[in-house]
């Protein structure tokens, strides 16, 4: 007894669509892993926004009580001190970066982890004073 041709349709349907499932999942793996790596080369290479070639940017910054080191992130991002808000607050978590709240000058060619650095000093120094 052959199958009727609506059971033959309903198949192929349910084939077609598990094929592009299966498509969709790997263009989508495929696309996560590279937005991964870009993330992961951002906060474990140490690349200054600008190099001596180019235009260095300073920035006073002015870290309020209470403030994050996303909200510092975002704001030096605006600046165009550093490439990215997300990989600075990771790196800020990874070097255990405490902020303390003043006014703090920044450029753009140290790196994010140096930056980070100069702000965890400065907030060591503010704590021995005490």
């Amino acid at each position: 007894m052959a199958p009727t041709r609506k059971k033959k349709d309903k198949e192929e349907i349910r084939h077609f669509l598990k094929i592009a499932l299966a498509v969709f999942l790997l263009v989508f793996g495929v696309f996560l892993a590279f937005v991964s790596y870009r993330f992961g080369r951002l906060v474990f290479t140490d690349d200054p926004m600008t190099d001596s070639r180019s235009e260095m940017i300073t920035y006073e910054i002015t870290i309020r009580s209470g403030e994050s080191t996303l909200e510092v992130g975002m704001e030096l991002k605006k600046a165009g001190v550093i490439r990215s808000a997300a990989a600075f607050f990771a790196q800020s978590k990874i070097y255990r970066c405490k902020i303390a709240p003043g006014k703090y000058t920044v450029y753009s060619k140290n790196s994010s982890k140096e930056i980070i650095k100069f702000l965890n000093q400065e907030y060591l120094k503010q704590q021995a004073g005490q």
